[in-house]
């Protein structure tokens, strides 16, 4: 019993000085009242108050404008000649004139075919024709005498009609090989072969030494292929053809060139082909243009950014592309009113150039659009705005950042 009362007083001490020690610990602060913690509310009512923070947007200034109607396709470089080196004669190569790659001009000579054989033949046909107008001289005062004789009625007129007879047919064999001789010296041209347009050799094909031979349907001895000028071959759409027909009667359409991974247009040149028909299978039209290459940025074979102007949209509201959102129900922006509340708004983008969209409807000059915070925004919501100085006017067609229009940029809407 002793030692029972003596730890039940122990435990009474203890106790006492807990709460002499630590009087306040439970209690708020001297002059200040109890901390309350706010929550963003969810937007749904739950039978508790709660606060939510105003979001910060920022927001750009839609524009009115005149917009070049451009279409911006993938196309590829075509030589606008190109030439397959074949041998118009038989015969052995004595010399090659040419190398791989090499840039040639009309009259270039690229090969030395074996010419002696023809070069007898001209000269065989040559002493044949030396004859035959030996014999002509002779047939020809024959015939004088035939005549003299024949006027004073010593010989009969016989003879004067076979002595003609014999001059004119010297004469025909001599047109004969006058033409013989023509032959061969074409043959005899053959033997050299020259290149017939400036341009750039491929392969060369052969060597010294081979037998080259008329028959042959390979390859070629080798290939030419000009330069410059070159084309550039794209498609369209058929439903753009109505408008690029209407376009090219005010004026002629001038289509830019670009090669992938750059902005710069490195050529361009007139619209001067459209193909007569609508390729049934892909529903497209295909379209070429001349283009110079002066400085050689172009190579036949190359794919290219060609970009044509077939039209203007004519006082077209413009905004930044960023501006523009992907819904559900299509593409939409959110519009800041005076109140500073956001209208989520539908929009009608009918064209991006560069960082700017071109609209039709859903929007008009002046509207304030959001250009960064839309993830925080709902029809409706009130916002702190931020006019940004953007210039999203549409870049012009000849400038040298002209690009592929870039695509709508989507956020989900929280």
């Amino acid at each position: 019993m002793k030692r029972l009362g003596l730890l039940v007083a122990f435990v009474v001490l203890a106790g006492l000085g807990y709460m002499f020690f630590f009087p306040h610990s439970n209690t708020p602060p001297a002059g200040k009242g109890p901390t309350t913690v706010a929550t963003a509310s969810s937007g749904k009512g739950s039978g508790k108050g709660r606060s939510a923070a105003v979001p910060s947007i920022v927001a750009a200034t839609a524009k009115t404008e005149d917009v070049p109607i451009s279409k911006t396709v993938v196309g590829n470089i075509e030589p606008i000649d190109t030439v397959v080196i074949r041998p118009q004669a038989d015969g052995v190569v004595m010399a090659t004139d040419v190398k791989d790659g090499q840039m040639v001009k009309t009259g270039d000579v690229l090969f030395q075919l074996d010419d002696r054989t023809i070069r007898a033949t001209i000269d065989k046909d040559k002493a044949a024709l030396a004859k035959d107008q030996a014999n002509l001289d002779s047939a020809n005062q024959d015939l004088i005498a035939a005549q003299a004789l024949s006027n004073r009625k010593i010989d009969t007129q016989q003879q004067a009609y076979q002595a003609l007879a014999a001059v004119n047919a010297l004469k025909a064999s001599i047109a004969m090989d006058t033409a013989q001789i023509e032959a061969d010296e074409v043959q005899l041209s053959y033997m050299t072969i020259k290149a017939p347009i400036d341009g750039r050799v491929g392969v060369v094909n052969t060597s010294v030494g081979n037998l080259v031979r008329m028959a042959d349907t390979g390859s070629g001895l080798l290939t030419i292929t000009r330069m410059a000028p070159l084309r550039v071959s794209f498609t369209v759409a058929e439903s753009d053809l109505p408008t690029l027909r209407d376009a090219m009667k005010d004026h002629p359409l001038n289509v830019l060139i670009k090669v992938p991974g750059s902005k710069n247009v490195v050529a361009s040149g007139p619209l001067n082909f459209v193909d007569s028909s609508v390729d049934t299978a892909s529903g497209t039209i295909v379209l070429k243009a001349d283009v110079a290459n002066d400085n050689g940025a172009l190579w036949p074979g190359q794919y290219v950014t060609a970009t044509v102007e077939i039209g203007t949209h004519k006082d077209a509201v413009t905004v930044p592309l960023i501006a523009i959102q992907q819904g559900n129900d299509g593409t939409f922006a959110f519009v800041v009113g005076a109140d500073k509340k956001v209208t989520k708004q539908a929009v009608t983008v009918v064209e991006t150039v560069g960082d700017t969209a071109v609209t039709t409807a859903g929007l008009k000059s002046g509207d304030h659009v959001v250009i960064d915070g839309q993830l925080h925004l709902q029809d409706g919501s009130t916002v702190i705005e931020t006019v940004a100085d953007v210039d999203n006017t549409a870049p012009a067609l000849s400038a040298a950042d002209t690009g592929v229009p870039d695509p709508i940029k989507t956020d989900t809407v929280q």
